[in-house]
Formats: structure tokens, C-alpha cells, sequence
């Protein structure tokens, strides 16, 4: 798949472009692989880019919703008395016209409804081995690590909460209309803050928090424990339920993820592959346990799949067997580095 002049495209020409289309709504792994490595070329246009896939999200995500028949017939009247109304313009031009339809059409006849609907959840989702990043509705930036997901409702009501399944980097906004405090839901722990960055990573039942600047406070869901973070300090809620402060860390090693890479300083071999399953998704079969605990120390780059099982097939010196989500890592009976 080729097309040589994406690096020219507005967000209109994506919005237009057939192969963009099926790969967000579809994505296909041909169009996946060739999409991933275009954005990870940082070309100019990246942000145009993710505009439109979030608009496209956004579209495909829509719900089909019957409102009442009185609703329905009184909009339908409003709305015929406001065309009444409207003063002849210009058209737009066919070729954007679709996209803009796909918009408007749906939300038309339900506008008065919809707008009633303000408890409705707001999802955001990446897929395996991709790394989102946007901002929320008071500007909050986000960096959302893969087969991770955020979800939210409104919030008018003042209070800006967020649930998330996964890993993510908030950057939140000290400037909000509202000063409502910040807070995150991730399994049975919640994260308040006022103005901060800071890492959470909620994975098989366990919850780690990284603060980077600011302050935040990291309690239970019951708010019977709770621990105040200081900037590059970080803490693990585990499985028997407890809130078990690590020390300090140093962020590039926390935030390695955000960059594609792993920083490993005596990292378990298991730690890695769990860590590679959590991206990618693929079951892992270790052929000889004895690895498992061996200690590894670098940079491991996890940018693709295939580069990530070169370096571990050299560094270990195993042949890696892929099979549709599983992956073998079959022992050479030599000793890797």
C-alpha cells in the first residue's frame, strides 16, 4: 500500500480517503501496518491525521436512538419551521459533503433528544501495539498506552472523572472554568488531583502509580487507605489489596512506554514478555521456565512486533515460533548473550 503524497493531506483529504476509511473503521493488518508506520514517521500532518480518526471513531461509535413518537413528530415540525426560516447558501463541494452528512443526518431530527442524553459514556480505546494521544474536554493531555481504554460521561455536573482499563499519562490542565478536582478510577484504586502529571497502569489486578510533578493523592475505591505522592515517587496497589509505596523512580524509565521502548535495569524475563503480552496480545509459551528469571538490563525497543522478537530471539538466543495469537519461544540449547 503506497500512496505518495498522504504527507500533503488536510484533514478533510483523510476524512475523503478510501484506504484511511477502511483502516479505521476495519483495520485490516495490511492498512494497520502501513498506517502505524506512517504515523510513526512523525509526519507533518500527524495531527490532522489523528483528527480525523477521532472524528471517524466518533461517527462509527454512534447509537442508533428511537426517541418517543411525540418527540419525534414535534421535531420534526420545529425543524420545518426553522428550514422555513433559513436563507439560501452556498453549497459545499460534493467531494465533503459525505462526511459532514454522516454527521449532521443522524443528529438532525434527534438534536432536542440527544441533548438529554447527558449521562451518555464517552469511550477512547487503542488497539494492540498502539500508542493514542489526545486531549479531553478541559484540555487535559493524554497519552494512551496499547490495548488500553478510557471512558467518562459528561461533565457539566464539575466533576472531571475518568475510568481507565490499562496504561495512561495524564497531563492535566490547572485551568478549568470550574476547578473541579481530577480523578481517576483504575480497578479498586482512585488518583485526585488538582494540576499534575502523572502514570497510571492498572494490569491483572494490580494498580501502579507514578507521579511526575505536581501532587496527587492515591487511595483505595472505599477511601479506607490512601497515600499523598510527591513528585518521582510511585506506589503499587496489589493484589491482597493493599497501597505499598515503591520510592523513588526516574520518570524516563516509568515513561519509557510513551517512546516505544522498555528501559530494563535487571527486568525478569517474565516481566518482559508479560509486558509484551499486555501490548501486543499474543499468548506466550516459554519453552524452557528456567529463563523466566533471568535478568536482563538495556533498551528494548517495542516501536513493532517483529523487531521486539528479533531482539529477544538474539538476546536469548531462542527460535520464536509465531502461530496465530501465540508465541513460542522454543530453546536453541545455546546460551545467548
Amino acid at each position: 500500500m503506497e500512496h505518495n503524497n498522504y504527507h500533503l493531506f488536510t484533514k478533510e483529504d483523510f476524512l475523503e480517503d478510501t484506504r484511511f476509511l477502511e483502516w479505521v473503521r476495519y483495520a485490516h493488518p495490511e492498512a494497520s501496518t502501513f498506517w502505524e508506520a506512517y504515523q510513526q514517521s512523525n509526519p507533518p500532518n500527524l495531527e490532522a491525521l489523528q483528527q480525523a480518526r477521532m472524528m471517524l471513531l466518533s461517527i462509527y461509535s454512534m447509537e442508533r436512538i428511537t426517541p418517543p413518537t411525540r418527540l419525534k413528530a414535534s421535531l420534526w415540525t420545529d425543524i420545518q419551521q426553522e428550514l422555513k426560516s433559513v436563507p439560501v447558501v452556498k453549497l459545499v463541494p460534493k467531494r465533503r459533503i459525505w462526511w459532514a452528512a454522516a454527521i449532521l443526518l443522524p443528529l438532525g431530527i434527534l438534536t432536542a433528544y440527544i441533548i438529554k442524553e447527558r449521562n451518555a459514556t464517552k469511550v477512547i480505546a487503542s488497539n494492540y501495539g498502539e500508542l493514542l494521544k489526545f486531549r479531553l474536554p478541559d484540555s487535559t493531555l493524554v497519552q494512551l498506552n496499547a490495548n488500553s481504554e478510557i471512558s467518562y460521561k459528561n461533565w457539566g455536573d464539575g466533576k472531571r472523572e475518568i475510568w481507565l482499563k490499562g496504561e495512561a499519562l495524564f497531563e492535566v490542565t490547572t485551568i478549568h472554568p470550574i476547578a473541579s478536582p481530577f480523578t481517576v478510577f483504575a480497578g479498586d484504586v482512585k488518583v485526585e488531583v488538582l494540576g499534575t502529571t502523572f502514570n497510571i497502569k492498572e494490569r491483572r489486578e494490580e494498580v501502579a502509580v507514578f507521579l511526575k510533578e505536581g501532587k496527587v493523592r492515591v487511595s483505595t475505591f472505599n477511601g479506607d487507605k490512601s497515600v499523598v505522592l510527591q513528585p518521582g515517587e510511585y506506589l503499587k496497589f496489589t493484589k491482597e489489596k493493599t497501597l505499598v509505596p515503591q520510592g523513588k523512580a526516574k520518570a524516563e524509565n516509568m515513561l519509557s512506554w510513551t517512546d516505544h521502548k522498555l528501559q530494563l535495569h535487571e527486568t525478569s524475563v517474565r516481566d518482559i514478555l508479560t509486558a509484551l503480552q499486555d501490548t501486543y496480545g499474543y499468548n506466550i509459551i516459554l519453552e524452557d521456565g528456567s529463563l523466566a528469571d533471568r535478568k536482563i538490563n538495556g533498551t528494548l525497543s517495542i516501536n513493532h512486533l517483529n523487531n521486539v522478537l528479533f531482539e529477544l530471539s538474539t538476546i536469548l538466543n531462542v527460535k520464536i515460533e509465531k502461530s496465530n495469537d501465540t508465541l513460542t519461544f522454543r530453546n536453541t540449547g545455546q546460551h545467548g548473550y
